[in-house]
């Protein structure tokens, strides 16, 4: 497996959000690699902070993937080097098991990147683009990511991009529980999960915008949030104190000549882009009272509760590095398995293939995998 990495690391936001892929897009894309550049197996992870492409090797197949995407996303191949992170092998799968963990995130331990993960993983699942080893990978990355979070404090620490964001808005607002937030995009993911985060938090003057219309009965993010049609944005702007937008719109949810119009009250507001590609007018920031905070202020904020993360990332890759060497052999065992069917069965009939099994358990993965490779010269 190898994978092709843009993240927050090597790139500005305002690049990385060229290379977001939404779910329409992932199906696209993965009709031309398959088509045209003969890669069937791809898990495209695209989320705030990175595009990731997970991919199976065969020769060439990393310039294949990188003449893909500049074809794609209409970027100079050239460009896309510059961008990239490029890992192979093993180095790959271990990166996968980092990005699954939240430990390779801008926030370090968030909850939210295993769930993205999984999401990825399951459109390719669905849409028939992930094999044997691509499975074995992400099934051993979720289980990874799933056992930190529940035997380490890492995800208990409050850093993730949604308890920032509400932290932000709590500051902002001084606590004034009467002052008013506009979320547009309630009922996607993000805005879902600050809409409970600042709920949490005893705010709930929360009004949540829409493309079609939910009723507060059948809002199923928190009770008692005014839901209103996206359309009317504008029109209620004035009244809002705190305005995010968390949608996955290709266009401006707000622009700073529409938003210059309808602000009529002079008050402190706080603009808040909480979407990659970015969808607020970067010149709102310019307007009277207005503040504007993105993604990438995140990353400046999450140092607060940096020393207690550090000690549980001593546990956490402690742990990772336990479940890899697992995931190493189960790839190994796999692979074997798949080439020497015929001389598997043989070792079993000889009852080998049980003592195979042990030598797998409490061999490290390097020592097996040397094993594997001295029986299939048999």
């Amino acid at each position: 497996m190898d994978c092709i990495s843009i993240n927050y690391k090597k790139v500005p936001l305002d690049i990385r959000e060229k290379y977001a892929f939404s779910a329409k897009e992932q199906t696209a894309f993965a009709g031309l690699l398959k088509g045209k550049y003969g890669i069937d197996c791809v898990v495209i992870v695209s989320t705030c902070n990175r595009s990731e492409l997970y991919f199976c090797s065969d020769g060439d197949t990393s310039g294949r993937m990188e003449h893909a995407l500049a074809e794609y996303k209409n970027i100079p191949r050239e460009d896309i080097l510059n961008h990239i992170y490029s890992y192979q092998g093993d180095r790959a799968l271990r990166h996968l098991f980092f990005v699954a963990s939240g430990l390779d995130s801008m926030v370090l331990g968030e909850d939210e990147i295993l769930h993205q993960v999984k999401e990825s993983y399951g459109q390719a699942l669905r849409e028939g683009r992930s094999c044997n080893e691509m499975n074995i990978a992400f099934q051993g990355a979720l289980c990874c990511a799933k056992s930190i979070k529940t035997e380490t404090l890492l995800s208990k620490t409050p850093v993730s991009t949604g308890t920032l964001a509400a932290n932000t808005i709590e500051e902002f607002l001084h606590k004034d529980r009467n002052k008013k937030v506009l979320i547009v995009g309630i009922t996607g993911k993000i805005g879902g999960i600050l809409a409970k985060n600042l709920y949490g938090k005893n705010i709930k003057n929360i009004t949540g915008t829409s493309r079609k219309h939910v009723s507060v009965t059948e809002s199923v993010v928190c009770p008692g949030i005014v839901m209103t049609d996206f359309a009317k944005r504008y029109e209620i702007l004035d009244e809002m104190d705190v305005i995010v937008s968390a949608s996955t719109s290709p266009h401006y949810t707000f622009t700073a000549e529409k938003v210059r119009e309808y602000l009529k009250t002079e008050k402190p507001r706080m603009f808040l882009d909480m979407a990659v590609p970015r969808d607020m007018d970067r010149a709102i920031a310019g307007l009277s009272d207005c503040r504007l905070v993105d993604m990438d202020d995140f990353g400046r904020m999450q140092t607060s509760n940096h020393g207690i993360k550090q000690k549980e990332v001593v546990k956490a890759q402690a742990l990772l590095e336990e479940k890899l060497d697992e995931t190493l052999k189960d790839m190994a065992m796999s692979s074997f398995m798949e080439q020497k069917r015929e001389l598997f069965e043989q070792m079993k009939k000889r009852e080998f293939g049980s003592v195979f099994y042990q030598m797998k358990e409490h061999l490290s993965s390097e020592n097996f995998r040397a094993l594997v490779e001295a029986v299939e010269q048999l």
